[in-house]
């Protein structure tokens, strides 16, 4: 069995890595974490943004409708026409380089409605970046690796946007303001995209992967499985995900009475223990198997939206949340990169990651936070969170339909289209 699948067994290796699946690994992490504060830096800074903007509950809860709505359908439309490019690399940093210019303006718009088109436009570069980013991953990882590297990668949202981002962006939204908040975040993915021009190299598909079309891609994803499940599943986890992300720092605020700078420091623990849950969650499902790791943590992670609704005050709520809040962050990467490529063979894999995420995105992370916003301005934010701890358990019940496929990468890499 090679060491690698496509760098060779003579490449000079790095704490066991190749080296230049090494190089793809930690520059991905880098830009992942930042692309993702672009993303969040909104929901860090509502607060602030919200009474100086003159935002509602339901402004609030369109805007990030519509930027995660443009990131669904970048991811499910675009993400297929630039796999059929053969270039991955090209797009990767030029959409990339888009987001942290979005991100930028957002920090010079004067009424709700500019904020929404410039969180829009962050949504739709950002789109594709991960289908993209992770089908690059996938193709230089080794087999024993494929959780792993995706873990470390994902493990960028929570070391570099929550628990570095969220105490940075809320420290300089409160001693400067918030559009200075927008910049630093956009300009740090700025720079990091001008690396990546340097650091990745272009690999062009093999002419048979280019002749496959991209509906025929679309027609043949839903005969898996696994497959439909991680549309589902990826569904109901960004669900989890996105009512925590929107809705925890406004909670500790408003509901818990914590102060904005407090609140950012709760909500950086909380990404210092992702840091661990990024590797572990992946990393234990080595050992168990995908599917019956997934089962045991989603119901792990249930367990905390009920405390916090049950006692919002608690310290025990503040506690559970730092300790299990980065869970779905962790369990997503499952469905968007690990069980596909351990399913599909690697020239499907950007294509359907776009499509499990656009879909979970739309739904999960656009149709649900509009919703949550109506909720939120009803019922409270309490009753928004305890919605996390339903979900979380259907999740648990649907992941128990898997077929389990740890160990599998090698045997779907030479599939071809019927």
């Amino acid at each position: 069995m090679n060491e690698t699948l496509n760098t060779g067994n003579t490449e000079r290796k790095i704490l066991g890595w190749g080296k230049y699946e090494f190089t793809v690994l930690w520059w991905f992490f880098l830009i992942w974490g930042l692309i993702f504060l672009d993303r969040l830096v909104m929901s860090f800074t509502a607060p602030l943004v919200m009474q100086d903007l003159g935002i509602t509950e339901t402004q609030y809860g369109l805007i990030n409708a519509f930027t995660t709505g443009f990131y669904a359908v970048a991811a499910i439309f675009l993400t297929g026409v630039l796999e059929a490019s053969g270039k991955r690399k090209r797009w990767l940093v030029l959409f990339c380089l888009g987001a942290g210019v979005f991100a930028c303006l957002g920090a010079v718009t004067q009424d709700v409605w500019q904020l929404l088109v410039t969180r829009a436009l962050v949504g739709l570069c950002e789109g594709p970046i991960a289908p993209l980013m992770f089908a690059i991953l996938m193709k230089e990882s080794s087999q024993q690796r494929v959780a792993v590297n995706a873990g470390i990668v994902n493990c960028g949202v929570a070391v570099v946007s929550i628990a570095i981002g969220s105490v940075v962006v809320t420290q300089v939204a409160t001693a400067f303001h918030w559009r200075t908040a927008f910049l630093v975040a956009g300009i740090a993915s700025i720079i990091c995209s001008f690396f990546l021009l340097k650091v990745i190299k272009e690999k062009p598909y093999t002419p048979d992967e280019n002749k496959v079309s991209m509906w025929m891609v679309f027609k043949n994803l839903f005969k898996y499985r696994n497959v439909v499940l991680s549309f589902v599943i990826g569904i109901l986890t960004m669900c989890i995900y996105w009512t925590l992300m929107l809705y925890a720092t406004r909670f500790f605020v408003e509901v818990a009475g914590n102060s904005l700078v407090n609140a950012g420091f709760i909500v950086g623990i909380t990404g210092v223990f992702g840091i661990v849950w990024t590797i572990v969650v992946p990393k234990v499902s080595d050992f168990m198997g995908r599917k019956p790791a997934l089962v045991m943590w989603f119901l792990i992670y249930a367990i905390m939206p009920f405390v916090m609704f049950g006692a919002s005050t608690s310290w025990t709520a503040i506690f559970l949340y730092a300790l299990l809040g980065a869970i779905p962050g962790s369990i997503f990467p499952f469905f968007q990169a690990i069980i596909p490529s351990e399913t599909l063979p690697n020239f499907m894999l950007g294509t359907a990651s776009g499509l499990i995420i656009g879909l979970s995105e739309i739904i999960g992370g656009s149709l649900w936070p509009a919703a949550a916003g109506v909720v939120a301005g009803s019922t409270g934010i309490p009753s928004v969170i305890l919605v996390a701890g339903f979900v979380s358990i259907i999740a648990a019940v649907l992941s128990l339909f898997l077929k389990e496929s740890k160990g599998k990468k090698d045997e779907v890499q030479g599939h071809t289209l019927q």
